[in-house]
């Protein structure tokens, strides 16, 4: 099942992670797929990595924990998905240089706080984040509780001036970040 379909109904209960194919898109494009920017709507980027537009974001979701209490899913374990965090970050490394742990709890009247207090109010726990160019930020977002079935992991293409110290401008209204792997699950029906 979650092997087979991580994005079937039941993935919602269990937990899922991208198939192996996604997870190599993903690395390999050091978190930027063929696709992602020009996304305009929520869809498919190839291999079957799904895009979540949200105004000025692009949400790539890449893993769901899931409720522990559903048993056990090898393909969706916190260590399955730190191990595949972890290449994800030495991957931005390699194209951007090293990463910036975004403070949510500082409270800044700029681009950034408000990119911050969103991620906050979605549940983010913690957001690693690269410049990639003059107007592209990369985060990678770990949101969610364990022991809620809420744990998530995703990466979140923004504007670089909500991740550039250097960069952050005017305070931004109405930053949308919310997603829940029900999201993907729907995404999926409608293929």
């Amino acid at each position: 099942m979650a092997q087979n379909d991580p994005f079937a109904p039941e993935t919602l209960d269990v937990g899922a992670i991208l198939r192996a194919e996604g997870r190599d898109a993903i690395i390999r494009s050091a978190g930027l797929p063929t696709g992602a920017l020009e996304a305009e709507q929520d869809g498919w980027l190839p291999p079957e990595i799904p895009v979540l537009v949200r105004g000025a974001v692009k949400i790539l979701p890449l893993a769901w924990r899931g409720d522990p209490a559903s048993g056990y899913n090898p393909y969706a374990e916190p260590q399955q998905m730190t191990a595949f965090a972890s290449h994800v970050q030495g991957a931005g490394v390699h194209r951007a240089g090293p990463w910036t742990l975004l403070d949510l709890d500082e409270r800044r009247d700029d681009s950034i706080g408000s990119y911050a207090e969103a991620l906050k109010a979605a549940g983010a726990t913690r957001v690693d984040c690269w410049v990639y160019s003059d107007t592209l930020g990369l985060s990678l977002v770990w949101a969610g509780e364990e022991q809620l079935g809420t744990k998530s992991l995703a990466i979140h293409l923004v504007p670089a001036s909500w991740v550039f110290e250097r960069g952050a401008g005017e305070a931004v209204a109405g930053i949308d970040v919310s997603w829940s792997w029900a999201d993907v699950i729907e995404l999926n029906r409608d293929k």
